[in-house]
Formats: C-alpha cells, sequence, structure tokens
C-alpha cells in the first residue's frame, strides 16, 4: 500500500509542478471554465476537434495539485480520442474515484485507465473527489458546446451536470444492454453510441450510428435503445438520432470489446 501511495505522491507532484498540455492548442474550437469554489480551483478546457475526434487538447488555470494533476493526465488521456472514447474514459475514471475506500477495485477498470489509475487514493480523501473531477466536468461541458462555467457546486445543489452524470451513467448502463444480435459485444463498447447527452430537465439525446446502414438490427436495434433509455430513472424523454458521419469501424470499439472478440 505504501507504494501505491508513494505512487500516488510521485505522479501528482510531478504533472502539478511540470503539468502536460498547459496551453490553448491552436485552431481550438470547443472551450469551456470550469471553477471549484470549495478549493478555489480554476480551469479552462481548450479543445480543437475535428469531426468527432480530439485532435488537440489544452488547459489554463490555477488550483490545488489534484486538480492540476488531474487536468494534465487527462489531457494526455484524451487527445486523439473520439468523444465517445472520451466519455468512456470519464465513466471510468469517475468509477473509480468515486468507490468506497478500502475496497477492491476491478483490476480490468485500472487496466483501462492506465496512469489516470494512481488517482484511486483519491478515494482516501472524499472532499478532493471534486478537485479531481473539475477539469473531466469542464470538458465534457466544452464537448457539448456549452458556453457556461461548470462550478462544482452550483452543479450537485441545483441539478446541473453533476446531477445529469448521475442520470447519464444510468443512460450509459441501459445501452450497455442491448446488443447488435450478430456481435456478443454490447453497442456501447462496439463504439455505435456516439454521444449521450441529458439537458437539466431530463431530456435524454442518443446519437448513434450502427456498423453498416445494411445492418440487419437497422430497424429493432434503435427502437430498444429508446424504449430502455425512455425507462431510465430521472429521464423525461428520449430520443435517438441515427447518424452516419463519421462512419462506424472498428477503431471506434473499446479495448474490452476488442479484447472480447480476440482482436488484441
Amino acid at each position: 500500500m505504501s507504494d501505491v501511495r508513494d505512487l500516488y505522491q510521485e505522479v501528482i507532484l510531478d504533472h502539478s509542478k511540470h503539468p502536460q498540455n498547459f496551453h490553448k492548442p491552436d485552431g481550438a474550437n470547443r472551450t469551456a471554465e470550469g471553477f471549484n469554489p470549495l478549493c478555489g480551483d480554476t480551469v479552462n478546457v481548450h479543445v480543437k476537434l475535428d469531426a468527432d475526434v480530439i485532435a488537440d487538447i489544452g488547459f489554463e488555470g490555477s488550483g490545488c495539485a489534484i486538480s492540476k494533476a488531474s487536468a494534465s493526465l487527462m489531457t494526455v488521456g484524451v487527445k486523439g480520442k473520439t468523444k465517445a472514447q472520451a466519455g468512456m474514459l470519464f465513466d471510468s475514471f469517475h468509477a473509480m474515484i468515486t468507490k468506497e475506500p478500502n475496497t477492491a477495485l476491478d483490476p480490468a477498470l485500472l487496466g483501462s485507465l492506465g496512469k489516470l489509475a494512481v488517482f484511486s487514493g483519491v478515494r482516501e480523501y472524499p472532499a478532493r473527489i471534486k478537485c479531481a473531477t473539475l477539469a473531466w466536468h469542464t470538458l465534457k461541458a466544452a464537448l457539448e458546446g456549452k458556453e457556461i462555467t461548470v462550478s462544482t457546486e452550483s452543479l450537485k445543489e441545483s441539478g446541473g451536470v453533476m446531477e445529469t452524470k448521475v442520470i447519464q451513467d444510468k443512460v450509459v448502463a441501459a445501452i450497455r444492454s442491448c446488443y447488435d444480435p450478430e456481435i456478443p459485444v454490447n453497442i456501447y463498447d462496439l463504439g455505435l453510441i456516439y454521444d449521450v447527452i441529458i439537458d437539466p430537465t431530463g431530456a435524454a439525446l442518443v446519437k448513434m450510428t450502427l456498423t453498416s446502414p445494411n445492418c440487419p438490427a437497422a430497424a429493432s436495434l434503435p427502437a430498444e435503445v429508446h424504449r430502455k433509455v425512455g425507462a431510465v430513472e430521472g429521464v423525461t424523454t428520449a430520443k435517438v438520432d441515427i447518424v452516419w458521419d463519421p462512419p462506424w469501424t472498428p477503431a471506434k470499439m473499446s479495448e474490452a470489446a476488442k479484447l472480447e472478440l480476440g482482436m488484441m
């Protein structure tokens, strides 16, 4: 355990003193601001979004070591990924740091996070979870094109991103119960879900695609997603949009899906 704590402290200190991507990238076309009033952390996340891919990302701001280190490692982790892949990484990160202290973490979960796994130590300091997640919630707002200031406190108390994130997690869980009948992998890990948006009223919008326009499940799968998302607690209305741009490719699959299908 001491070795894990030492690594946690080493990585946090290194990335807080020497943060990666600490700048506004040229050509950035999405920006959002985040604020944690309890700790005084501020962060501006700048994204250069090319179609569905985070071509470049950087951040600016000030705050505690955990906030800055989390933003630094986040930018390293999501650069080059699609919006959906970045969302999946956030889901894994959030699941890790909000798990009860002194409970075992799934090795597969830790493996999917790479260096971000060192933040498992934040679980021992619940008050610091907001510091660690601020940059991630701000990135989410930037990717959704929301010109708002993400505040850890107002979000919790007035039903903003923190509350919608809970609903979004439930929606993603529901979507993960949907399968293409020809492939033994759920459609979320298969990479068919391009975006899941929950607005403050609880309205859910799912943007998804299919492996091809001639997919045998073209009629049944979107209807199944619509039905299951609409049944999620907290969702007031559900809408499913089918999009074909960018087209689906196996590169959009999660590592877990590739492993399941023997592609790794």
